[in-house]
């Protein structure tokens, strides 16, 4: 047996799934299983993914059938990465940690994913070469795209977690495979394996910074003549800058990126690192909060200098999968509240092409920069209070009794005030909606206690 082989463990998980339809219920519970290595003393990578909703964790050793409880010590969704630690490390004191490659493997280079998939017990092995680097969208967060390596070697249920190996040591993580493709297996490359493992060195994990900006292919040669560029196959364009992000104030609509941190920027937006051709976000993949990007840019003709202090940009999350979390909602005469993002979306079968407008201010115009959350009523519990109000259907909150609503917690305070007498009517407006609804308040305590002893509502809120 290869001795690298010992420190491949199988892991097992009793999860609790949260109903994003009825937020304030327990949720649903499940199980599933994974592949973990080890990589410090009691200490195990995973994917996210694997851990994620977990309630319990249990590590089996290599040809052992003990089950050992862990639980989650750092967590990365965006990277779909985690570290376990397990409560009694002794079980695996005489067992040696794999070894990390330093560098990303390359086209044709042979590899084998290790793990421990469904249908067996025991440790399964896979051979592949490498036959794509490119950054995609990783399948756990959904809305994250990373650097992948792919290969040709299977990626299936319970392989996931688990080491791919070039030689003896770590060059990736199995993670997802290719439903529509015969042997065709994804894994997490060392770069962003790397920079987890430094982002957690403080003792948290602060998650992805972002540019905030998109670029465009600059190859059309109209184009590049109206941007006074030469035939030189060079230069990328803006194409978009998000308000309040990482490049809000430095980079410009229409300016040319012709470098980065010295690194020149082809037309196709893309630079040459560590010997493969990514695409120029790369370079702020691999930073952190606070560090600087240098840009060598085209403006109006002239060539300058700006500097990019990267930043992570929160508003995005909305539109990823949330994990490890309760739902948040109000629940106001039967009107139930929820933050929109993606998991709110897929509970209701909201269709989000409807909020194009909300969400586009919120993502990229700045709107985030004033509110917490966009917020919807996704559900009304039936009773006298809120007759007749079917038909306002699911739209977004834009204000109560006059006051712009700014995130849920916000819509909470306006609905159940702290101080001082409530006004005789709460009038709530909402997006599209020709009129507002009415709520008479001489009637709403009486109400909420019906409501909550008829659909078992525990709390009118949960922040």
């Amino acid at each position: 047996m290869n001795s690298a082989y010992r420190g491949i463990v199988k892991i097992e998980v009793a999860v609790r799934k949260p109903d994003y339809a009825t937020p304030w219920q327990t949720g649903r519970y499940g199980s599933g299983n994974g592949t973990g290595f080890m990589v410090g003393a009691g200490l195990f990578m995973t994917n996210a993914h694997v851990v994620a909703d977990a309630e319990r964790i249990y590590i089996s050793p290599y040809a052992d059938a003990r089950k050992i409880p862990a639980s989650v010590k750092y967590v990365a969704h965006d990277a779909d990465l985690a570290l376990l630690e397990v409560a009694d490390a002794t079980a695996f004191a005489d067992i040696p940690c794999l070894e990390f490659s330093d560098t990303l493997p390359h086209l044709e280079d042979e590899v084998r994913a290790i793990g421990y998939p469904i249908g067996g017990n025991r440790l399964s092995v896979t051979r592949g070469i490498v036959s794509r680097i490119d950054t995609t969208t990783y399948a756990h967060p959904r809305n994250e795209s990373h650097l992948t390596v792919q290969v040709d070697a299977a990626i299936n249920p319970g392989n996931s977690g688990g080491p791919v190996l070039m030689g003896d040591k770590v060059v990736g993580v199995a993670f997802q495979g290719l439903l529509e493709a015969n042997s065709t297996g994804y894994m997490i490359p060392m770069p962003v394996i790397k920079r987890f493992l430094k982002d957690v060195e403080d003792g948290r994990y602060d998650s992805y910074v972002d540019l905030a900006a998109t670029f465009m292919p600059l190859i059309n040669p109209a184009m590049r003549r109206h941007y006074h560029l030469p035939d030189n196959a060079m230069g990328a364009l803006v194409a978009d800058v998000v308000k309040g992000g990482s490049s809000d104030g430095a980079l410009k609509v229409g300016d040319v990126v012709l470098a980065v941190n010295g690194h020149d920027v082809d037309s196709s937006a893309m630079i040459e690192l560590d010997g493969e051709r990514v695409l120029l976000e790369e370079l702020a993949e691999r930073s952190f909060k606070g560090d600087v990007l240098s840009f060598t840019i085209l403006r109006d003709g002239e060539q300058r200098d700006v500097q990019v202090t990267l930043a992570p940009l929160t508003p995005h999350r909305i539109m990823g999968q949330e994990y490890d979390t309760l739902p948040r909602y109000v629940q106001f005469g039967g009107l139930v509240f929820q933050p929109l993002h993606r998991n709110v979306i897929a509970a209701h079968s909201l269709n989000s092409t409807d909020f194009t407008v909300e969400l586009d201010a919120f993502l990229r115009r700045g709107a985030a920069m004033e509110k917490q959350d966009i917020v919807v009523l996704t559900k009304v519990l039936k009773d006298e209070v809120n007759a007749r109000f079917s038909d306002y259907g699911r739209r977004i909150v834009t204000r109560v009794n006059g006051e712009e609503v700014k995130g849920l917690s916000h819509l909470h305070a306006l609905l159940y005030p702290q101080e001082g007498p409530r006004p005789p009517y709460t009038v709530i407006e909402f997006a599209g909606a020709s009129r507002p609804m009415v709520i008479d308040n001489a009637v709403i305590d009486g109400a909420n206690e019906r409501i909550r002893a008829t659909y078992n509502v525990p709390a009118p809120a949960s922040l």
